[in-house]
C-alpha cells in the first residue's frame, strides 16, 4: 500500500497569543496509559471532502472537545494540561492511495495500517488524525490520541459527536468535563491496595508490582481476527453454561483458555487477565455517559492453567464476571481517596514499565459498548470496518463488534506468531 502525504497542518482551538491555561490531571488521567492509541475506519465511497471533514473537526473541538488539542505539561509531582498558548493544537494530515477500498476489504490486521495514521512513538500532539483518500472515493480515517486525556468511552464520543457534526446535527447531550462527582472522602479512607496493581509501588511499599516487565522483539508478534457469529456465542457459549453469563464474561472465558493452550502455559502456573472497568456505571450515583476524561481501572481475574482448562468457559467466566464486580463503588471511591494522600507523589502507572511479553498473562480490552459502529460522517458512503492498527504486545486482546448483517464479535489478538497459529487452528474448539 503507497501511501502519499499531501499535507499536514494543525488544528488550533484558540490563538496562539491566547494566555495559556494549566488543569492538573486528575488520579484517574494519572493512573493512565502513558501511551498514544491507534485507530483506523474506513468508510465506503461516496465520502464527504476533507475540506467538509476537518472544518467539522474543528468545530467539534472547538467546541466540546478542547482537551484533545491541549499539551501535557507540569512535572511528575503535578502533571497537568496545558490547553491555549503557542503550543498544542491536533495534528490534521492529508493523503492519497493510488489504489481502491475495495482491494483492501474485508480489512485484516498488517503492519501496512500503520501508514494510514499518524506514528505513535514520536507523536507531539494528543490528537492526530489523518485522511486517506483512495482512487474510488473510499476513505479511510486514521486517528491516534493520547490515553492520559481520554479513555476509550470518551473516544468514542468524540467521534460520533465529529460525525454529527459533520452531517449537521446538533448534540444531545452535551459532552461535558464535570467533576463534581471526584469527591474523597473525609477523613480519606484508603480500603484497597493501589499499590501494585495501578501505580508502581515506591521502594518503601513491599507490595508485588502485578504486571510482565519481559520484552520481546516486535517482529516476533502476529495479530489476527477471529471471527465469532452469534450463533456460536449462543448455541455453543452461552448453551453451554447454567449461569446466565453476559457475551463478554463467555467470550473472554473461552478466549482466555484457548489462548492458555495455545501458549502451553504449564497446569500449575498462574495465568491473569488484566481487564479495564468503566467506573461511569460504578459510581454511586453514576457519573454522566457523556464526561469527557478517565475513569477507568483494572481488574485481574486470574487462575492456575490446569484448573482453568479442566474447569471449562464456566469456569473461566464466573471467575472474570466475580473479580470484575470487585471493581465496584467502594473500590472507586477508595482510589480517589488513594489519589488525595497521595496527589503529590510521583505517581507512574503499572502500564508505564509493563514490558511487550505478557506471557502467560493477557489485557483484555472490550469496544463492544463505545458506539464506533454509530459514526456515520454522511455522504452517502458508510462505515465498513474499523480496527487498531498493528500492535507488537503479545497477549493484548481487543472485542471489536462485527459490522456484518448478522452482527457478532470480532476478536483481534497479538501473540507471539507460533502461539497465534495454534489460536487460529482451535478458536472455536468447545473442548
Amino acid at each position: 500500500m503507497e501511501v502519499r502525504i499531501q499535507r499536514s497542518t494543525v488544528i488550533a482551538t484558540s490563538p496562539p497569543t491566547t494566555e495559556a491555561l494549566e488543569l492538573p490531571l486528575t488520579i484517574f488521567d494519572r493512573v493512565a496509559p502513558g501511551r498514544q492509541v491507534a485507530i483506523v475506519f474506513a468508510f465506503s465511497a461516496p465520502a464527504p471532502s476533507n475540506s467538509e471533514l476537518i472544518k467539522s473537526l474543528s468545530r467539534t473541538l472547538l467546541l466540546h472537545f478542547p482537551r484533545l488539542t491541549a499539551c501535557l505539561g507540569g512535572d511528575p509531582h503535578n502533571p497537568c494540561v496545558i490547553l491555549g498558548g503557542s503550543e498544542g493544537g491536533a495534528l490534521l494530515v492529508e493523503a492519497t492511495v493510488d489504489s481502491n477500498l475495495d482491494d483492501y476489504m474485508p480489512l485484516q490486521p498488517s503492519p501496512e495500517l500503520a501508514r494510514l495514521h499518524p506514528n505513535t512513538t514520536s507523536a507531539s500532539h494528543l490528537l492526530q488524525v489523518q485522511l486517506n483518500r483512495f482512487r474510488c472515493g473510499g476513505l479511510i480515517v486514521g486517528i491516534t490520541a493520547h490515553h492520559r486525556v481520554a479513555d476509550g468511552h470518551s473516544m468514542g464520543t468524540f467521534f460520533v459527536a465529529w460525525s454529527k457534526i459533520t452531517r449537521g446535527i446538533p448534540l444531545d447531550p452535551i459532552p461535558n468535563y464535570d467533576l463534581s462527582w471526584l469527591k474523597p472522602r473525609f477523613p480519606p479512607k484508603i480500603e484497597f491496595e493501589h499499590w501494585g496493581a495501578d501505580f508502581i509501588p515506591p521502594k518503601h511499599c513491599n507490595n508485588t508490582f502485578l504486571l510482565s516487565q519481559s520484552f520481546v522483539e516486535p517482529h516476533s508478534t502476529s495479530n489476527i481476527l477471529i471471527h465469532y457469529s452469534y450463533e456460536f456465542i449462543n448455541s455453543k457459549l452461552k448453551a453451554g453454561v447454567k449461569e446466565k453469563f453476559t457475551t463478554f464474561e463467555v467470550l473472554l472465558g473461552h478466549i482466555w483458555r484457548k489462548i492458555t493452550i495455545a501458549r502451553a502455559v504449564g497446569k500449575g502456573e498462574t495465568t491473569m487477565i488484566r481487564v479495564p472497568v468503566n467506573g461511569r456505571r460504578r459510581l454511586r450515583p453514576p457519573v454522566s455517559n457523556e464526561f469527557i476524561g478517565n475513569l477507568v481501572l483494572d481488574a485481574y481475574p486470574m487462575s492456575k492453567a490446569g484448573e482453568l482448562i479442566n474447569g471449562g468457559v464456566e469456569t473461566a467466566a464466573a471467575i472474570i464476571r466475580e473479580t470484575v464486580r470487585r471493581i465496584d463503588n467502594r473500590y472507586f471511591q477508595s482510589f480517589i481517596d488513594f489519589g488525595e494522600m497521595n496527589k503529590e507523589e510521583n505517581l507512574v502507572p503499572v502500564y508505564d514499565l509493563c514490558g511487550n511479553l505478557l506471557f502467560p498473562n493477557l489485557e483484555a480490552d472490550s469496544w463492544l459498548g463505545l458506539q464506533f459502529e454509530d459514526i456515520d460522517f454522511g455522504g452517502g458512503g458508510s462505515l465498513c470496518a474499523f480496527l487498531p492498527t498493528w500492535l507488537t504486545t503479545d497477549g493484548l486482546v481487543i472485542f471489536l463488534p462485527r459490522l456484518c448483517e448478522n452482527g457478532g464479535v470480532d476478536v483481534f489478538v497479538a501473540l507471539l506468531q507460533e502461539h497465534a497459529q495454534i489460536l487460529k487452528n482451535i478458536s472455536h474448539d468447545m473442548y
